[in-house]
């Protein structure tokens, strides 16, 4: 008989969270498979990709159209300027791809969605893909701690996971961004200095390719490497600029960047993907209109807040590192799904933990709503991705207002005794 003591011991164990993640991931994935295989083109589970699989690797082959004639950020083609936000290092790679395929015939139809048809694209695009995947495999082995059967497990649950699938059909840049995440989070406070030095140029690049990661650098701060974040800063001013010369009108487009970063953000709002307001609206819990899409925003920047001052307290590595990919996911205002990627280096962080209290169990349930590839109406309807950020989002603030308020109290018994000492 199991006792409550071993129920609670259950829950502490490394080894329950490890096994129920790779189970979950392994389960899901094969039961997909089998959905797939039963079903065909008429499977639910097709519902894992974008708009079941229509515009097949499009934030490639659309961005391959907006770079090829080298001016990006004035280019009206296909979608308007609101479409053309990204910087300059991300249409940099992007136009060497347009270098495999006939440009002038897709510019004469003005349309990029099925480039991926032609063999030779298709051909360069697979292999780049391959190896990127190859790399965050790699990486989420490497860093995840164990016996060598726990790595591999668990690096293959993330690479066949709901999120991975969706951003390879996407054909979007989060792969590569993942990569050198991994390498950032587990290398940033190395005392290797050659590997330290990796972690932040891959600050640098990640930033140069989607900006907002931007917030990770906020690790180098708390852990008070201020040479490191000088350093980053610098590293981040090269990868970032420097490419705005590869384009024509070099620098000057800065600006229009900028002015296309905010038509981006008025087009779509935060009421779909990993926001909190897309959470609530596809929850039905508010209507989703702009009033309340600005207000539910404010609320998200004042919680985010709040979770980052709790992280500056955190004692253990995985709560920080979850806390600032938390907010690096929800705390856009335009943020697509494939955007939770961000959260994996996290969940090796916690995976990792030798110990754990019961009560992140929570944590695991939300890893676990993210990872399912299986499609059902209950899935559909509610054990999803918005629900798995609520709990999420709910975790780690309490975390930090706990955390908080320790801090808080523990400051006053200090001046508190200092006062006494003063008086005697």
């Amino acid at each position: 008989m199991v006792t409550n003591g071993q129920d609670k011991k259950i829950l502490q164990s490394k080894k329950f969270y490890e096994i129920a993640f790779i189970s979950t991931g392994i389960a899901a994935f094969v039961l997909w498979v089998i959905g797939l295989l039963l079903n065909g083109e008429n499977s639910t589970q097709m519902q894992i990709f974008f708009g079941n699989c229509n515009d097949t690797f499009a934030d490639t082959t659309n961005v391959v159209g907006y770079s090829a004639q080298k001016d990006v950020y004035h280019n009206m083609n296909y979608q308007g300027l609101e479409e053309k936000a990204y910087p300059p290092l991300t249409y940099m790679l992007m136009y060497f791809f347009s270098k495999f395929v006939d440009m002038d015939w897709y510019y004469s139809r003005d349309w990029f969605a099925d480039m991926y048809t032609d063999e030779q694209f298709l051909i360069v695009f697979l292999i780049v893909t391959f190896i990127i995947g190859l790399f965050i495999y790699e990486t989420v082995r490497s860093f995840k701690d164990g016996s060598n059967a726990m790595k591999v497990l668990i690096a293959l649950v993330v690479c066949v996971s709901n999120p991975m699938l969706f951003s390879f059909q996407r054909g979007n840049t989060i792969m590569l961004v993942l990569a050198l995440e991994m390498l950032y989070i587990f290398w940033y406070d190395s005392d290797n200095k050659i590997k330290r030095e990796v972690a932040l140029i891959s600050l640098a690049l990640m930033v140069a390719f989607k900006l907002t990661p931007a917030v990770l650098g906020i690790l180098l701060l708390f852990n008070k490497q201020w040479k490191d974040a000088v350093k980053a800063v610098i590293y981040g001013f090269l990868v970032g600029f420097l490419p705005f010369l590869f384009f024509k009108g070099g620098f000057s487009n800065f600006f229009q960047m900028l002015s296309n970063m905010q038509a981006n953000v008025e087009s779509y709002g935060s009421g779909h993907g990993t926001t909190l307001t897309a959470a609530l609206v596809y929850f039905g819990v508010i209507e989703g209109t702009t009033v309340q899409g600005n207000i539910l925003q404010y609320i998200t920047y004042i919680l985010c807040v709040i979770i980052l001052v709790g992280a500056l307290f955190f004692k253990k590595r995985w709560e920080r590192v979850v806390a600032i990919t938390t907010v690096l996911v929800v705390a856009m205002s335009h943020s697509e799904y494939y955007n939770i990627l961000y959260l994996v280096p996290g969940w090796i962080v916690f995976l990792n933990e030798e110990e754990h209290r019961a009560g992140d169990v929570v944590m695991l349930i939300s890893m676990m709503l993210i990872i399912n590839d299986f499609q059902t109406t209950i899935v559909d309807k509610l054990l999803n991705y918005h629900l798995a950020l609520i709990i999420l989002i709910v975790f780690i603030l309490i975390k930090a207002m706990r955390t908080i308020v320790q801090a808080i109290k523990t400051k006053n018994t200090g001046n508190a005794v200092l006062q006494k000492g003063d008086k005697v």
